[in-house]
């Protein structure tokens, strides 16, 4: 790797090994892969309104965003989706519905909203 390349540093601590619940995602359930400039970070897995990020690549739905900064936005509310994909912040591929569905009910509550700034 060129040292001059960053290397994307996630602090497991402040945010993976959170879990809740969100009332947007109440009627909701599913898998969606999250990575961070094509790097794995996990699994969003989002069960009746309960929400938490597990290890894993077997998803229907793909969420890459740009940088963590992103990410932890658009999981805690703070970050509209639509706004940064039309930004070029935020790309979904595979059900499509689906990752907008819980992008989208995350903005109504979601364990990681102290952590998002937009």
């Amino acid at each position: 790797m060129d040292p001059s390349t960053p290397t994307i540093q996630i602090k497991t601590e402040t945010w993976t090994v959170r879990s809740g619940r969100s009332s947007g995602l109440s009627d909701l359930t599913g898998d969606m892969r999250m990575e961070i400039d094509h790097q794995p970070v996990g699994i969003l897995h989002v069960e009746h309104g309960a929400v938490s990020v597990q290890a894993g690549n077997d998803a229907t739905a793909l969420l890459v965003v740009d940088c963590h900064h992103t990410l932890l936005g658009v999981l805690g509310g703070g970050t509209h989706p639509v706004v940064a994909n039309l930004q070029g912040r935020l790309r979904v591929e595979g059900d499509r519905a689906l990752a907008l569905r819980i992008l989208l009910g995350l903005r109504s509550g979601s364990p990681w909203s102290d952590l998002a700034r937009s």
